[in-house]
């Protein structure tokens, strides 16, 4: 018959897995898994969260570091400034209360000579010297030149502690002056002839303070006028009604010590003139202060390594230092502080000239504080003649010095910190992400790995995966436990739909072939 069926029992309504037409979805051609994804956003806010504060907390260091030691350099420079103001303090002290104790004994010696003493007899004079040596402690000579140009000298005690000098003739003169015809008792005729040429009997003696006797005169044989000296000079110069004590310029006189040239020692003389009832000028009296324990004196007063402290007349002659510069130049004269070979003393000296008004020479207006070089250093003058100015001073590194190397050492520990912190956060940095993208790999990243599994199975109408699935829990994430439970039971619909298709399909081939066999059998009775 024309309408006859098809009779194959593999035929159905259903197509074939391979007859099933490809998807019309495109996809892309380049993605990227969720763990990566993952990596990439915990890397970004990490590194954020992680460098912003690092980068604050350096910053704040350093910040910290420079604000404590430049606070510590400005204290230390206003303790600069302080420990030199007291360093110039105590030498202004110190060679003030010298001057004023000179002053008093060259004040109490002359009110002994205007009231008690003969200054026309040595004898007194001389003994007048020797209880003040010994009652007073008077550790500076003292000598009296009279108008006549007679000198006579006692320094203590000892076997040179007498020094004489008399014109010829003076004892003839002075017929109560015993020591004045002592004095020649044991020259020869050369020495007395040797004496008329030079107009000078000069003897140098000894002097025993005990018992307050002298002793062995010797020819000392040297020329020598006590109204041309400068003390002199400078004293006499006084009214007889307004006397004071004066001291003389800085200048050379016999003696020996720190600073020796050729036989003279640098040193000043304290002065003052005294008078008959009738105000005529009789003599000076002088007192010899030398300059060579200045040095020792200056030393002690200093406080830093590198510190230093000078005395100057007002005028800037170089009377003592801390230093070893010698007051005197290779010529044995006198130097100026302005010519010191100390490259601080030099430096300060010439910037102190620089300040004062052109012509003017006068340092004692300069008192103040200064800084220049590098250094700090103070000026300061005594209040009373002779004015003598004090100049203390010390780098600047005296007293920062150890602040820098704080400030070096906080640098270095800052650096070392700084890689310690960078190194402690990398390595916590590494540990977070990993520990991130491990969580994520199995809270995530393995669940939707098995939903892929099955959906890629299911196309195949394999639902092995789909059956292991039912025996788990859903996942802990609130979302991808929505999504797994959602997704079974779409599979499940998904299963029992291809289910009842086949058996749909199955009951339909089978009815098909019942009928072709009924067909058959019915045919076969016809013929």
């Amino acid at each position: 018959m024309g309408g006859q069926e098809d009779s194959n029992p593999n035929s159905g309504s259903l197509a074939r897995p391979s007859e099933v037409a490809k998807s019309k979805f495109q996809g892309r051609g380049f993605s990227i898994p969720v763990l990566l994804v993952v990596f990439v956003q915990t890397f970004i806010v990490a590194a954020f969260v992680l460098l912003i504060p690092l980068v604050i907390a350096f910053h704040s260091m350093a910040a910290a570091n420079e604000l404590s030691t430049s606070t510590g350099r400005n204290v230390a420079n206003g303790l600069a400034v302080n420990i030199q103001h007291i360093e110039g303090e105590l030498a202004l002290e110190k060679i003030g209360s010298l001057l004023q104790y000179v002053t008093e004994n060259t004040l109490g010696i002359y009110k002994t000579l205007q009231a008690y003493v003969d200054t026309d007899n040595f004898d007194e004079i001389l003994y007048s010297f020797a209880y003040a040596n010994k009652y007073t402690g008077y550790p500076y000579n003292m000598y009296v030149g009279t108008y006549d140009d007679a000198m006579i000298v006692l320094q203590q005690s000892g076997p040179t502690a007498i020094l004489m000098t008399t014109p010829i003739g003076f004892a003839e003169k002075h017929p109560k002056c015993k020591i004045c015809r002592d004095m020649y008792q044991n020259f020869t005729q050369a020495d007395m002839d040797g004496s008329i040429k030079l107009d000078t009997l000069a003897i140098a003696g000894g002097w025993n303070l005990e018992s307050m006797t002298y002793y062995g005169f010797q020819n000392a044989n040297f020329s020598f006028k006590a109204t041309r000296r400068p003390w002199y000079k400078l004293a006499a110069l006084q009214d007889s009604k307004k006397v004071s004590v004066v001291y003389s310029d800085p200048y050379l006189f016999a003696g020996g010590g720190v600073g020796e040239t050729g036989g003279a020692t640098a040193g000043i003389a304290v002065a003052i003139p005294y008078y008959d009832n009738k105000a005529f000028l009789r003599g000076v009296y002088s007192s010899d202060i030398a300059f060579t324990d200045m040095h020792d004196t200056l030393t002690k007063m200093l406080h830093t390594p590198n510190s230093f402290i000078y005395v100057m007349t007002r005028n800037g002659i170089l009377i003592g230092t801390s230093t070893n510069e010698s007051v005197l130049d290779p010529t044995g004269n006198l130097k100026l502080a302005v010519d010191a070979s100390h490259p601080r003393i030099h430096f300060t000296a010439n910037f102190l000239k620089d300040k004062l008004a052109v012509g003017k020479t006068d340092f004692s207006v300069l008192e103040g504080s200064f800084e220049a070089d590098d250094m700090y250093f103070q000026v300061r003058a005594l209040a009373q003649e002779p004015r003598y100015v004090i100049v203390n001073g010390a780098p600047k590194t005296d007293y920062t010095g150890d602040i820098a190397a704080v400030l070096k050492e906080l640098d270095e520990t800052l650096k070392s910190n700084v890689e310690k912190i960078v190194a402690i956060s990398v390595a916590v940095f590494v540990i977070m992400v990993l520990i991130s993208c491990i969580l994520t790999y199995f809270s995530v990243t393995m669940p939707l790995a098995k939903i892929t599994a099955i959906m890629v199975e299911a196309t195949s109408f394999d639902f092995t995966a789909f059956k292991a699935m039912e025996k788990q829990k859903g996942n802990f994430i609130s979302e991808l436990g929505t999504m797994e439970k959602v997704f079974y039971t779409m599979i499940e619909k998904f299963a029992q739909s291809i289910k009842a298709n086949r058996e749909l399909s199955t009951g339909h081939n089978n009815q098909a072939s019942q009928s072709g066999r009924n067909t058959l059998s019915h045919q076969g009775r016809k013929t």
